[in-house]
Protein backbone atom coordinates (compact mmCIF):
# COMPACT_ATOMS: atom_id res chain seq x y z
CA UNK A 1 0.00 0.00 0.00
CA UNK A 2 2.86 2.36 0.78
CA UNK A 3 4.24 1.74 -2.70
CA UNK A 4 0.94 2.83 -4.27
CA UNK A 5 0.66 5.94 -2.18
CA UNK A 6 4.21 6.92 -3.05
CA UNK A 7 3.63 6.70 -6.80
CA UNK A 8 0.22 8.40 -7.05
CA UNK A 9 1.82 11.73 -6.25
CA UNK A 10 0.19 15.14 -6.02
CA UNK A 11 -1.76 14.58 -9.25
CA UNK A 12 -4.07 12.40 -7.20
CA UNK A 13 -5.38 15.52 -5.45
CA UNK A 14 -5.88 17.28 -8.79
CA UNK A 15 -7.94 14.36 -10.09
CA UNK A 16 -9.94 14.31 -6.86
CA UNK A 17 -10.76 18.01 -7.20
CA UNK A 18 -11.82 17.62 -10.85
CA UNK A 19 -13.94 14.59 -9.97
CA UNK A 20 -15.67 16.51 -7.20
CA UNK A 21 -16.44 19.36 -9.62
CA UNK A 22 -17.92 16.91 -12.15
CA UNK A 23 -19.91 15.20 -9.39
CA UNK A 24 -21.49 18.43 -8.14
CA UNK A 25 -22.25 19.57 -11.70
CA UNK A 26 -24.20 16.37 -12.12
CA UNK A 27 -25.99 16.96 -8.80
CA UNK A 28 -27.04 20.45 -9.90
CA UNK A 29 -28.39 19.21 -13.25
CA UNK A 30 -30.25 16.28 -11.67
CA UNK A 31 -31.68 18.49 -8.92
CA UNK A 32 -32.92 21.08 -11.39
CA UNK A 33 -34.53 18.50 -13.68
CA UNK A 34 -36.16 16.81 -10.68
CA UNK A 35 -37.70 20.17 -9.74
CA UNK A 36 -38.83 20.72 -13.34
CA UNK A 37 -40.49 17.31 -13.59
CA UNK A 38 -42.08 17.59 -10.16
CA UNK A 39 -43.72 20.93 -10.99
CA UNK A 40 -44.43 20.50 -14.69
CA UNK A 41 -47.35 19.04 -16.60
CA UNK A 42 -44.90 17.24 -18.90
CA UNK A 43 -44.22 14.62 -16.21
CA UNK A 44 -47.25 12.72 -17.54
CA UNK A 45 -45.49 12.44 -20.92
CA UNK A 46 -42.13 11.41 -19.49
CA UNK A 47 -42.47 7.82 -20.72
CA UNK A 48 -43.94 8.81 -24.07
CA UNK A 49 -40.52 9.20 -25.70
CA UNK A 50 -41.22 12.73 -26.96
CA UNK A 51 -39.36 14.84 -24.40
CA UNK A 52 -36.01 14.88 -26.21
CA UNK A 53 -34.74 17.97 -24.39
CA UNK A 54 -35.60 16.49 -20.99
CA UNK A 55 -34.05 13.11 -21.76
CA UNK A 56 -30.83 14.70 -23.00
CA UNK A 57 -30.36 16.92 -19.95
CA UNK A 58 -31.20 14.12 -17.49
CA UNK A 59 -28.80 11.73 -19.24
CA UNK A 60 -26.05 14.35 -19.10
CA UNK A 61 -26.72 14.97 -15.41
CA UNK A 62 -26.63 11.28 -14.48
CA UNK A 63 -23.48 10.74 -16.51
CA UNK A 64 -21.68 13.61 -14.78
CA UNK A 65 -22.93 12.41 -11.40
CA UNK A 66 -21.84 8.77 -11.83
CA UNK A 67 -18.56 9.57 -13.55
CA UNK A 68 -17.61 12.16 -10.95
CA UNK A 69 -18.46 9.71 -8.16
CA UNK A 70 -16.33 6.99 -9.77
CA UNK A 71 -13.36 9.34 -10.10
CA UNK A 72 -13.79 10.64 -6.56
CA UNK A 73 -13.96 7.18 -4.98
CA UNK A 74 -11.21 5.86 -7.23
CA UNK A 75 -8.71 8.53 -6.22
CA UNK A 76 -9.56 8.42 -2.53
CA UNK A 77 -9.33 4.62 -2.38
CA UNK A 78 -6.44 4.63 -4.90
CA UNK A 79 -8.17 2.01 -7.03
CA UNK A 80 -6.51 1.63 -10.43
CA UNK A 81 -9.57 -0.09 -11.90
CA UNK A 82 -11.91 2.74 -10.90
CA UNK A 83 -9.51 5.29 -12.38
CA UNK A 84 -9.43 3.30 -15.61
CA UNK A 85 -13.23 3.22 -15.64
CA UNK A 86 -13.29 6.97 -15.01
CA UNK A 87 -10.86 7.54 -17.87
CA UNK A 88 -12.95 5.46 -20.27
CA UNK A 89 -16.18 7.23 -19.29
CA UNK A 90 -14.54 10.65 -19.69
CA UNK A 91 -13.33 9.75 -23.17
CA UNK A 92 -16.85 8.58 -24.08
CA UNK A 93 -18.28 11.87 -22.77
CA UNK A 94 -15.86 13.91 -24.89
CA UNK A 95 -16.62 11.82 -27.97
CA UNK A 96 -20.35 12.17 -27.28
CA UNK A 97 -20.09 15.95 -27.12
CA UNK A 98 -18.15 16.06 -30.39
CA UNK A 99 -20.67 13.70 -32.00
CA UNK A 100 -23.56 15.83 -30.78
CA UNK A 101 -22.07 18.98 -32.29
CA UNK A 102 -21.50 17.21 -35.59
CA UNK A 103 -25.05 15.84 -35.56
CA UNK A 104 -26.54 19.27 -34.94
CA UNK A 105 -24.59 20.66 -37.88
CA UNK A 106 -25.62 17.80 -40.17
CA UNK A 107 -29.31 17.92 -39.24
CA UNK A 108 -29.13 21.74 -39.33
CA UNK A 109 -31.14 22.24 -36.16
CA UNK A 110 -31.56 25.96 -35.57
CA UNK A 111 -31.35 27.73 -32.22
CA UNK A 112 -34.99 28.73 -32.45
CA UNK A 113 -35.99 25.04 -32.70
CA UNK A 114 -34.00 24.15 -29.59
CA UNK A 115 -35.47 27.13 -27.72
CA UNK A 116 -39.03 26.20 -28.69
CA UNK A 117 -38.71 22.56 -27.64
CA UNK A 118 -36.99 23.56 -24.43
CA UNK A 119 -39.73 26.08 -23.61
CA UNK A 120 -42.46 23.47 -24.05
CA UNK A 121 -40.72 21.07 -21.66
CA UNK A 122 -39.86 23.61 -18.95
CA UNK A 123 -41.96 24.04 -15.85
CA UNK A 124 -43.94 27.18 -15.13
CA UNK A 125 -41.49 28.32 -12.47
CA UNK A 126 -38.64 28.55 -14.99
CA UNK A 127 -40.92 30.27 -17.50
CA UNK A 128 -41.94 32.83 -14.89
CA UNK A 129 -38.32 33.65 -14.14
CA UNK A 130 -37.64 34.13 -17.86
CA UNK A 131 -40.74 36.29 -18.26
CA UNK A 132 -39.71 38.48 -15.34
CA UNK A 133 -36.09 38.92 -16.43
CA UNK A 134 -36.76 39.43 -20.14
CA UNK A 135 -39.96 41.48 -19.86
CA UNK A 136 -42.04 39.12 -22.02
CA UNK A 137 -45.10 36.89 -21.77
CA UNK A 138 -45.49 33.39 -23.16
CA UNK A 139 -43.41 31.99 -25.98
CA UNK A 140 -45.19 33.77 -28.83
CA UNK A 141 -47.08 36.35 -26.75
CA UNK A 142 -50.08 36.52 -24.41
CA UNK A 143 -52.42 35.31 -27.17
CA UNK A 144 -51.29 31.74 -26.53
CA UNK A 145 -53.23 31.84 -23.25
CA UNK A 146 -56.48 32.57 -25.10
CA UNK A 147 -57.23 28.87 -25.69
CA UNK A 148 -55.53 27.53 -22.59
CA UNK A 149 -56.84 26.84 -19.10
CA UNK A 150 -53.49 27.76 -17.56
CA UNK A 151 -53.60 30.92 -15.43
CA UNK A 152 -51.53 33.89 -16.52
CA UNK A 153 -48.78 34.46 -13.99
CA UNK A 154 -48.12 37.92 -12.57
CA UNK A 155 -44.71 37.87 -14.31
CA UNK A 156 -46.65 38.53 -17.53
CA UNK A 157 -47.74 41.95 -16.27
CA UNK A 158 -45.90 45.21 -16.04
CA UNK A 159 -46.81 48.47 -14.34
CA UNK A 160 -47.93 51.39 -16.48
CA UNK A 161 -48.83 55.03 -16.16
CA UNK A 162 -51.59 57.11 -17.68
CA UNK A 163 -49.29 58.06 -20.57
CA UNK A 164 -48.48 54.45 -21.45
CA UNK A 165 -47.73 53.73 -25.09
CA UNK A 166 -48.50 50.82 -27.33
CA UNK A 167 -45.88 48.67 -29.07
CA UNK A 168 -45.83 51.10 -32.01
CA UNK A 169 -45.21 54.08 -29.70
CA UNK A 170 -48.74 55.53 -29.85
CA UNK A 171 -50.46 56.54 -26.64
CA UNK A 172 -53.12 54.22 -25.20
CA UNK A 173 -56.34 55.86 -24.10
CA UNK A 174 -58.24 54.70 -21.04
CA UNK A 175 -61.15 53.67 -23.25
CA UNK A 176 -58.85 51.16 -24.95
CA UNK A 177 -58.10 49.28 -21.75
CA UNK A 178 -59.51 45.74 -21.75
CA UNK A 179 -58.66 42.31 -20.46
CA UNK A 180 -56.08 41.75 -23.26
CA UNK A 181 -54.14 44.92 -22.45
CA UNK A 182 -54.66 45.73 -18.75
CA UNK A 183 -56.15 43.85 -15.84
CA UNK A 184 -56.18 46.83 -13.51
CA UNK A 185 -55.57 50.54 -14.05
CA UNK A 186 -52.05 49.98 -12.68
CA UNK A 187 -50.93 46.83 -14.55
CA UNK A 188 -50.47 46.09 -18.22
CA UNK A 189 -50.16 42.71 -19.94
CA UNK A 190 -46.85 42.36 -21.75
CA UNK A 191 -47.43 42.01 -25.47
CA UNK A 192 -44.03 40.65 -26.55
CA UNK A 193 -43.35 36.90 -26.57
CA UNK A 194 -40.28 35.30 -25.03
CA UNK A 195 -39.42 33.13 -28.04
CA UNK A 196 -37.82 35.84 -30.13
CA UNK A 197 -36.15 37.39 -27.10
CA UNK A 198 -34.62 34.06 -26.10
CA UNK A 199 -33.39 33.50 -29.63
CA UNK A 200 -31.85 36.98 -29.72
CA UNK A 201 -30.25 36.40 -26.31
CA UNK A 202 -28.62 33.17 -27.45
CA UNK A 203 -27.36 34.84 -30.61
CA UNK A 204 -26.01 37.91 -28.80
CA UNK A 205 -24.44 35.89 -25.96
CA UNK A 206 -23.15 33.02 -28.05
CA UNK A 207 -19.63 33.53 -26.76
CA UNK A 208 -20.78 33.20 -23.16
CA UNK A 209 -22.88 30.04 -23.32
CA UNK A 210 -20.55 28.35 -25.78
CA UNK A 211 -17.67 29.09 -23.40
CA UNK A 212 -19.73 27.59 -20.56
CA UNK A 213 -20.32 24.36 -22.49
CA UNK A 214 -16.67 24.32 -23.53
CA UNK A 215 -15.65 24.66 -19.87
CA UNK A 216 -17.55 21.49 -18.99
CA UNK A 217 -15.81 19.70 -21.83
CA UNK A 218 -12.47 21.13 -20.74
CA UNK A 219 -12.95 19.84 -17.20
CA UNK A 220 -13.71 16.37 -18.56
CA UNK A 221 -10.66 16.56 -20.83
CA UNK A 222 -8.38 17.71 -17.99
CA UNK A 223 -9.69 14.94 -15.73
CA UNK A 224 -9.08 12.35 -18.46
CA UNK A 225 -5.56 13.69 -19.06
CA UNK A 226 -4.71 13.58 -15.33
CA UNK A 227 -6.11 10.05 -15.01
CA UNK A 228 -4.05 8.93 -17.99
CA UNK A 229 -0.94 10.56 -16.50
CA UNK A 230 -1.46 8.72 -13.19
CA UNK A 231 -1.99 5.37 -14.90
CA UNK A 232 1.11 5.82 -17.07
CA UNK A 233 3.14 6.80 -14.02
CA UNK A 234 2.00 3.74 -12.10
CA UNK A 235 2.68 1.51 -15.09
CA UNK A 236 6.18 2.92 -15.50
CA UNK A 237 6.99 2.56 -11.80
CA UNK A 238 5.79 -1.04 -11.75
CA UNK A 239 8.12 -2.14 -14.57
CA UNK A 240 11.40 -2.12 -12.58
CA UNK A 241 9.74 -3.95 -9.71
CA UNK A 242 8.31 -6.59 -12.06
CA UNK A 243 11.67 -6.98 -13.76
CA UNK A 244 13.40 -7.40 -10.38
CA UNK A 245 10.93 -10.10 -9.37
CA UNK A 246 11.52 -11.95 -12.62
CA UNK A 247 15.28 -11.80 -12.10
CA UNK A 248 14.86 -13.05 -8.54
CA UNK A 249 12.74 -16.00 -9.69
CA UNK A 250 15.24 -16.79 -12.43
CA UNK A 251 18.09 -16.67 -9.93
CA UNK A 252 16.23 -18.97 -7.54
CA UNK A 253 15.55 -21.38 -10.41
CA UNK A 254 19.20 -21.38 -11.44
CA UNK A 255 20.28 -21.98 -7.86
CA UNK A 256 17.86 -24.89 -7.55
CA UNK A 257 19.13 -26.45 -10.79
CA UNK A 258 22.81 -26.00 -9.95
CA UNK A 259 24.39 -29.21 -8.63
CA UNK A 260 25.59 -29.33 -5.05
CA UNK A 261 29.35 -29.47 -4.37
CA UNK A 262 29.02 -33.07 -3.20
CA UNK A 263 27.43 -34.01 -6.50
CA UNK A 264 30.32 -32.65 -8.56
CA UNK A 265 32.62 -35.27 -10.11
Amino acid sequence: MSFKKQNWGWMRHVLTALSVIIFFLGCIVIGYMAWVLATSTTVNRFLSGTLIFTYTVIALGFFLFVNGLIGWVGTVSQSIWLVRLFLGASVLCILGEIGGIITLNIVRIQTVDVVEHGWLELNQGTRNMIQSSMECCGFSGPQEFAYSTLPIDESCYEPHTDNSTDDDGSAIARSDWDETTFTTPNMRLKQIGCGQKLHNWFEENKVGWVAGLATIGAVEFMAAAVALFILRRLQTSLRPRTLSRRRLRQHETDMANDPLPSELP
